[in-house]
């Protein structure tokens, strides 16, 4: 077992690295972190991308890491970067790829000639001991971290129904059964003549639908999804104002609110997008006042509505989406996977309204996973789960809840796993924020 840590993150990517950058920054010693996870830091799930056609979703002068100089990455890009398709209508779209350089690159700038403790393995289980937290490694070892920052980012995807694979072998299976896309190494495996399978309509099936698009792709892709809708491009929109938000607002005064300060016009229009955007600024404060019960009826009511236009699309893959459609190359299925069959060289989708869906490869793009760590909180009763039963709960200085809904005093969450406690909590700058709030308190505890 090693020794007692300082200070401890768990996680490698982006919500990691920008805790990192502002603990440094705030003067807290490199000496004094211990970062654990398998990756290089910065990258994570969401820019590790081995394809070069995945995209940011945002233009880039919203990707934030620092609140006194919003446009840093904006200028890095331009003296760092060459891509030439990044330049749209809406603003710079760059590659994920490159966010992720910059991200690393700022890790190494912060540190200097400083080395900073990694651990390049995976925590597998937490555990309480006296006033510590005790960390149980992949490897096997064991560490004790006497403050915890969790800041593992989104859990992989898993497969949203079950899968039967007693026909094939578990190399085809491998290739042609694609439980994770986000790095998008699949993609050289693919045939340019395939009828592909996406299970999803959100970002991570039209990143799949760029991808194979720039690669010449020419057979069928079927798309299976509730509803017969993507996300709408990102239009080149700018805050005017602030709305008025009602006093003692509830679910239904929230929603009515809402449908009457957004414009009659088309959710891709600039004039639609600017007065969404509007009606985000308050969101996370308006959120941490409904209870567990508001909270709850607002997911279920708009929940869906909230996803499909909170997380618009970049204009590349939309581009690419419509050239599918103009060829007839693409195709809705509307349902829900109940059952995922393989008999090679087929894969078929049994769906819940009983239609069965058959291409050669599928690809999961239902989104976000279960993170088994902080699941193993929750069973360890070290933590309880948060409203939306998505996560665990914290409060708002970001320390997690015990069973009591006692907030400890050295155990905290960062990162998008803090949306169903705090609202909002998905980009980039909402992240950095929270990575400042932390810091501050942080460098007053080493």
């Amino acid at each position: 077992m090693h020794k007692s840590n300082e200070i401890v993150i768990v996680g490698d990517g982006f919500a990691a690295a920008i805790m990192v950058i502002h603990l440094l920054r705030k003067g807290v010693p490199a000496s004094s972190i211990t970062l654990i996870g398998p990756g290089e830091i910065g990258r994570g799930n969401a820019y590790s991308c081995a394809s070069q056609s995945y995209r940011l979703n945002v233009r880039e002068d919203l990707l934030i890491t620092f609140s006194d100089d919003p446009l840093h990455f904006a200028r890095w890009a331009q003296s760092h970067i060459h891509d030439p398709e990044a330049k749209t209508t809406a603003g710079y779209f760059y590659r994920r790829h490159d966010f992720g350089r910059y991200i690393s690159e700022l890790v190494s700038h912060e540190l200097g000639l400083r080395q900073l403790k990694r651990i390049p393995t995976k925590v597998t289980q937490i555990l309480r001991r006296g006033d510590d937290w005790t960390l149980s490694l992949s490897n096997q070892d064991q560490l004790i971290a006497k403050q915890l920052i969790i800041a593992t980012g989104n859990a992989p995807p898993s497969w949203p129904c079950n899968v039967n694979t007693k026909l094939a072998s578990p190399t085809w299976i491998h290739t042609h059964l694609v439980e994770n896309p986000w790095a998008g190494e699949y993609l050289q495996e693919v045939g340019s003549h395939e009828d592909i399978i996406l299970l999803g309509g959100g970002l991570t099936a039209l990143d799949a639908i760029n991808a194979l698009v720039e690669q010449g792709h020419r057979g069928m892709i079927y798309v299976i999804s509730p509803r017969k809708i993507f996300p709408p491009v990102q239009a080149p929109w700018q805050r005017q104002q602030e709305p008025k938000w009602p006093k003692q607002l509830s679910p239904r005064r929230f929603i009515r609110f809402m449908r009457e300060y957004l414009p009659s016009v088309d959710a891709a229009t600039s004039e639609w997008q600017c007065s969404w955007e509007e009606l985000r600024v308050n969101l996370n404060t308006i959120w941490q006042q409904f209870s567990s019960k508001q909270r709850l009826i607002l997911l279920k009511r708009v929940g869906w509505i909230w996803s499909l236009y909170r997380f618009r699309a970049s204009p590349q893959t939309i581009a690419s989406y419509e050239q599918l459609r103009a060829k007839n190359q693409i195709h809705f299925i509307l349902g829900r996977a109940q059952l995922i069959s393989c008999a090679r060289p087929n894969i078929k989708v049994l769906l819940d309204n009983g239609y069965e869906a058959v291409g050669e490869r599928i690809i999961n793009c239902t989104g976000v996973g279960v993170d088994p760590l902080l699941s193993n909180l929750i069973t360890s009763q070290l933590a309880i789960p948060d409203d939306l039963q998505q996560s665990i709960a914290v409060d708002t200085n970001l320390r997690v809840l015990d069973s009591n809904q006692k907030a400890w005093e050295n155990l905290w969450l960062i990162g998008p796993a803090t949306m169903g406690s705090l609202g909002d909590v998905v980009a980039a700058s909402a992240i950095t924020k929270q990575a400042e709030q932390l810091a501050e308190q942080m460098k007053m505890r080493v």
